[in-house]
Formats: structure tokens, C-alpha cells, sequence
């Protein structure tokens, strides 16, 4: 069965080297607690709040130093890392999570398609949704925002996902909503999901933490509080096929009666 460990880290601002520092910290607890991938937050490079600086701590899968690094540690620790970073790629620069196997290699990012607020000021939208087959499942991955879409998660299920990764950069006053997300997009799926979100403050904006995993029937594994930490989660795979096997929420779709939803408002 998977162990996923969620690492709901405080990312310091605009400071690569410090998180990353922060990122060796976890994947080394990881190692130790035998965890086959760690989970870190969305922009967890970099911190949040990257604005004007986006371009400048932008990295490619290419050349990235930090990229690098990340892999090493992979390899070194042998655990699987997912993080958020700025993405350069082919000119442009996106909200992004990169998954990187347990052997230092660079499995794919995936570039967050439903931007936030002001992100689209500093970031383009992504167009595609990615699910990579490992040895611990096939995974897919949304990022914050994207939760709040059902098609997100409905397309990496069909895509055949097993597990749905959220790095999660969510603030207050919305800890009401996360959880909720986090539980529906699972149970209507019947898949695993999970979501590390980060914790303290940026500028003014509190971000709450309350990292979160649920099963195929949408019961959570775990939740956490508003401190930093982490949390071991371990996935017992066969309850997918339980879960549709006991409610046929795939079978009984009725994919012609939903033409509506591919009309632009």
C-alpha cells in the first residue's frame, strides 16, 4: 500500500535555498518513515507570492538548480517528491508541480490550468491534465484552485488515476471549503485524493494548513491542524475497486446529457 507523507511546510518567501533546505528536512523524514512520496505545496519553491519576481525564480525541467538538487535528494533518500514551483517552459511561465520518481529522475510537471485572482497576472493557465503510471499507482495532479472544478479530477479519473495529488496554496477565511472539496472530488471519483497546503503568513494573508487526504468513499484519512508538520497517509489501492463495485457513479455516467458543460458562458 502507498504511504504518501504530507509536508505542510512554512515556505519562506522569494528564498530557494532556504525551502529547499526545508524540502532535504522532509524528504529525509520520509525516507526514515518509510514513505514511498512526499507532497509539498504549491509554489513550496518559492513561497506564494512571487509576483514581479515570477520571472527571475521561474525554472525550467531543463536547467533548473533547484530541479536538480530536488533529484538528488530523491535518489539519495529514495522517495518520490511532488512540489510547486514556478515553470519555465518554451518562453512562457506557469503555476506548476513537478513529480520526480525515487531515482532522480523528472517523471512531468503539470502546469495549473484554473488560475487564482491575480495569478494570471504573473502566470499562463495550463491546458492539459496528466496522470503518469508508477510503481505505486497511476497519479494524477491538480493544483489548489483546480480542486474547486469537479472536471478537473473527473478527467483524471478517467484518464485512469488512481491517486489525485493537490499542492495546495489555500488562505483564510476558506478552511470550510477544502476539506469539503477534498472528501467530494474522492468520493464522486472513487480515487484517492490528497492535498498539502502550506502554513503562516505571506504579506497579509494568512494560509491555514489543514493538509487532508480521503479514500475512494470519501472518508478521510487524515486532517491536519494549522501548524507545521506532517502526515503520513497510507493508501490501500484495492479499495478502489471496492468503491465501484459497491456505487456505479463511473458506469451510470450519462456523458451525452452533458453537453452543456463544454459551452463557454
Amino acid at each position: 500500500m502507498p504511504k504518501i507523507l504530507l509536508a505542510q511546510i512554512t515556505p519562506v518567501l522569494h528564498d530557494k535555498e532556504a525551502n529547499l533546505r526545508t524540502f532535504e528536512a522532509y524528504m529525509k523524514e520520509a525516507s526514515e518513515k518509510g514513505a514511498d512520496l512526499v507532497l509539498f505545496p504549491e509554489l513550496a519553491l518559492t513561497g506564494y507570492f512571487t509576483r514581479d519576481k515570477t520571472v527571475d525564480l521561474a525554472e525550467s525541467i531543463e536547467d533548473g538548480e533547484s530541479i536538480r538538487q530536488v533529484c538528488q535528494w530523491a535518489k539519495q533518500y529514495q522517495v518520490k517528491t511532488v512540489f510547486g514551483f514556478p515553470e519555465k517552459k518554451d518562453g512562457t511561465v506557469y503555476n506548476s508541480a513537478c513529480m520526480i520518481d525515487s531515482e532522480g529522475s523528472v517523471i512531468g510537471t503539470y502546469q495549473k490550468v484554473h488560475l487564482w485572482d491575480e495569478e494570471s497576472k504573473y502566470f499562463s493557465a495550463g491546458e492539459d491534465y496528466y496522470v503518469w503510471e508508477t510503481d505505486i499507482g497511476k497519479i494524477g495532479m491538480m493544483i489548489c484552485y483546480d480542486s474547486e472544478f469537479p472536471e478537473v479530477a473527473r478527467t483524471l479519473a478517467l484518464k485512469g488515476a488512481d491517486i489525485i495529488l493537490a499542492p495546495t496554496a489555500n488562505m483564510s477565511p476558506l478552511e470550510h471549503s477544502q476539506q469539503i472539496y477534498i472528501q467530494s472530488r474522492a468520493a464522486e471519483n472513487q480515487v484517492f485524493v490528497a492535498t498539502t497546503n502550506q502554513i503562516g503568513l505571506e504579506e497579509s494573508t494568512y494560509f491555514f494548513g489543514e493538509s487532508a487526504a480521503a479514500n475512494p468513499f470519501g472518508k478521510l484519512l487524515v486532517l491536519g491542524n494549522q501548524t507545521e508538520s506532517s502526515y503520513l497517509v497510507e493508501m490501500d489501492l484495492q479499495l478502489i475497486s471496492k468503491a465501484r463495485t459497491d456505487f456505479y457513479y463511473h458506469k451510470d455516467r450519462k456523458p451525452s446529457s452533458y453537453k452543456d458543460l463544454t459551452k463557454k458562458i
